[in-house]
């Protein structure tokens, strides 16, 4: 019996179509469910925007907050993005109302928010979250942005050949200055020699009525000063000196005119103090890459030119009649 048996022959053809079929059905399989999963994905996103990523200190950026493919008849939105008005040196200026959109049974969501910052510094915006609820089971869906960075710059002077940077601090070695010491001593004794003689001899003689410090107005007065200034030929050929003389004319002014200490404040302090009165932000900017400008020349970082000397009075010049007119404007509807 064992002699005669002879195995079946194995039918290799038909194992070989049926294996290509097998791989076929699982080939089609896997790119179902990875169609499937790619279009769960994608149905819901969200997205942060901003129309541009470096500005100038003042200048305002536009920030579009999208959120797309919401199923408003399985989902609805429970919280929206927060952006808190004032954030790591960036502010928010103007807030649109969220408009919706329905395509094909699906909503975006759409908001566009103006942001500003008057600190010069790369500035980020943390990752901002988008807060679904299921209307079934109850289940919260938490969509997240990317975080993003607003670059503000103070004055661009790289692209100038007149720029240069500080130099290192060299050390010193102090010696005492005897000399120097007896006169500031003898100095002082003299000083308060002749205030006592002044202050016993005004005892005696009747007080004289108090002049006023200038004739006109505050104004009239800075804006005389500003003139004055222009067509000075030594404070124009010498940068520092023009732009000491320059922003003491506005700082004298605001202190008269809007009663604020802007002697003693910063740049930076002055921008702050000055926002209520500069509310149009071409002006407002401006003004404040004039101070910009102006510390700049005065600490050696960059020599300006002489039609950057006439520009920067002409930007002083409207800057104070713009808030000349606004300030009797509020003591009027005071």
């Amino acid at each position: 019996m064992r002699e005669n048996y002879k195995p079946s022959p194995i039918n290799i053809r038909s194992f070989t179509v049926n294996g290509k079929l097998i791989i076929r059905c699982a080939f089609m399989l896997i790119l179902l469910c990875s169609l499937l999963f790619s279009f769960s994905a994608n149905a819901q996103k969200v997205s942060l925007i901003a129309s541009r990523y470096k500005i100038l200190i003042g200048e305002q950026v536009t920030l579009q907050l999208k959120a797309e493919g919401i199923n408003t008849a399985k989902t609805f939105l429970q919280n929206w993005f927060t952006i808190a008005d004032t954030a790591n040196h960036l502010q928010v200026t103007e807030r649109s109302t969220i408009d919706t959109i329905e395509i094909n049974g699906l909503t975006t969501y759409l908001q566009k928010i103006n942001i500003t910052s008057f600190d010069s510094g790369n500035w980020k915006l943390p990752v901002m979250k988008l807060l679904l609820q299921e209307r079934t089971t109850g289940k919260q869906i938490i969509l997240q942005t990317d975080s993003l960075s607003i670059e503000v710059l103070p004055v661009d002077v790289s692209a100038l050949i007149d720029y240069h940077e500080i130099k290192d601090i060299l050390d010193v070695k102090v010696q005492p200055n005897y000399w120097l010491y007896a006169a500031i001593a003898a100095s002082v004794i003299l000083c308060a020699l002749i205030i006592w003689l002044v202050v016993k001899r005004l005892k005696k003689k009747k007080p004289a009525a108090v002049k006023p410090l200038h004739e006109g107005t505050a104004l009239e007065y800075a804006l005389q000063q500003l003139k004055e200034l222009q067509y000075d030929s030594a404070a124009n050929e010498n940068a520092k000196l023009f732009y000491i003389k320059l922003t003491l004319i506005c700082r004298n002014y605001f202190e008269e005119r809007l009663q604020v200490r802007s002697a003693q404040a910063t740049s930076d302090e002055l921008m702050i103090l000055l926002g209520v009165y500069l509310q149009n932000e071409k002006n407002r900017t401006s003004f404040y890459q004039l101070l910009r400008l102006a510390d700049a020349a005065k600490f050696a970082k960059y020599i300006p030119g002489q039609e950057q000397n006439r520009l920067a009075i002409e930007t002083a010049i409207t800057s104070l009649q713009h808030i000349d007119i606004l300030t009797q404007h509020i003591k009027q509807h005071a």
